[in-house]
């Protein structure tokens, strides 16, 4: 069986006014569930790196929705898609699809 991530939302914390990372965490919660390390590279993209992280449980189950969609309508999605779609979702799972 395969670990389940840490339920969303998540949220995105920083820039720390050192290093200018960012935490992930839930709302509610302060331990982090990632964090995004500045390592020289621009504010701007550290942040959309950030929300993006941020954003994957999100995005996870609207990919998973949509994957269904797709699957109950071949006419709507080619089949390569779909594929892809869940591909995608197994690497997001730690898994080979």
């Amino acid at each position: 069986m395969t670990a389940q991530h840490t339920p969303g939302p998540w949220h995105a914390e920083g820039p720390d006014p050192m290093f200018g990372d960012y935490n992930i965490h839930q709302p509610d919660v302060r331990a982090a569930v990632a964090a995004v390390v500045s390592n020289l590279r621009p504010a701007d993209e550290v942040a959309a790196n950030a929300h993006l992280v941020a954003a994957a449980p999100d995005l996870l189950a609207q990919l998973k929705f949509a994957t269904k969609l797709l699957g109950a309508f071949p006419a709507v999605g080619s089949t390569a898609q779909v594929d892809a779609m869940r591909r995608a979702i197994a690497s997001a799972e730690g898994r080979q699809a």
